[in-house]
């Protein structure tokens, strides 16, 4: 594993095999990594510098894949990624069917609702583009954030038309089975059809403290369009992902 023209630092070379290693199962949740000595044993043929392995160690842990405990060493952080497939859970057959979006992504793992916020409010000019509404517009804003296992995963900022939410569960805390997309669907307003756009940067001091996580690691931001049968966007989701708690699955037919 010595470096080449061109190959990446050598910390790096170590930190991508050591992920390979846990992703095979080689090193398994919770379990323990070799001590810095054996690891610079075992990565000799790529650099016997302590800071070296330390560096490789400082990359794993902004990833959340491993963690320090102080006076026992460094372990395989226990956390299962949550598999995001946002195909199969944004199909008709799901949330048509009355049942969560989320059945999809978590499985058996307890999922918690947290402080759900609605409210109607003029929109501004970057939202009322995209919903094609003038700026000032009133439109519904569902504000809430998802615990999976109890912790935090994701903060989800929903903006409606208010000609589409009104009289409708969406105004509520609870939107009911099948959640918003049912709702649209019901005032003839289904999904047809999504788009999601995602960037990945680090996170804002205020969502280090909203997803509890660590301030080196970054999130996903994900905006989600919603469109139906003629066009209209009826939904934008603005989403803000611990991208070291997710898998972001994506399937494609041939």
């Amino acid at each position: 594993m010595s470096r080449e023209g061109g190959a990446p630092p050598k910390y790096r070379q170590i930190a991508d095999d050591l992920r390979r290693r846990i992703d095979s199962g080689e090193f398994l949740p919770s379990g323990k990594l070799p001590a810095e000595r054996k690891l610079i044993e075992q990565y000799a043929e790529t650099s016997k510098a302590q800071g070296t392995i330390r560096q490789a160690l400082a990359v794993l842990r902004d990833e959340g894949i491993i963690e320090s405990r102080v006076g026992s060493g460094v372990y395989v952080r226990s956390w299962r990624r949550i598999v995001r497939n946002a195909l199969e859970r944004l199909s008709a057959e799901q949330w048509g069917e009355g049942r969560s979006v989320w059945e999809v992504d978590v499985d058996d793992r307890r999922l918690e609702v947290d402080g759900v916020q609605v409210e109607q409010l003029p929109v501004d000019a970057g939202i009322a583009e995209v919903l094609g509404i003038e700026p000032g517009s009133p439109v519904v804003r569902r504000d809430r954030r998802y615990l999976v296992e109890g912790v935090p995963v994701i903060r989800s900022t929903s903006f409606v038309p208010e000609d589409l939410a009104r009289g409708t569960r969406i105004t509520q805390r609870d939107t009911g089975p099948g959640g918003i997309y049912e709702r649209l669907a019901e005032v003839g307003h289904k999904p047809a059809r999504f788009r999601e756009d995602l960037q990945c940067r680090m996170p804002s001091a205020v969502e280090v403290e909203d997803l509890k996580m660590l301030p080196s690691t970054p999130v996903v931001e994900m905006v989600r369009y919603a469109f139906d049968s003629a066009g209209r966007v009826v939904e934008v989701n603005r989403m803000i992902l611990d991208a070291s708690r997710y898998l972001l699955r994506y399937d494609f037919p041939a």
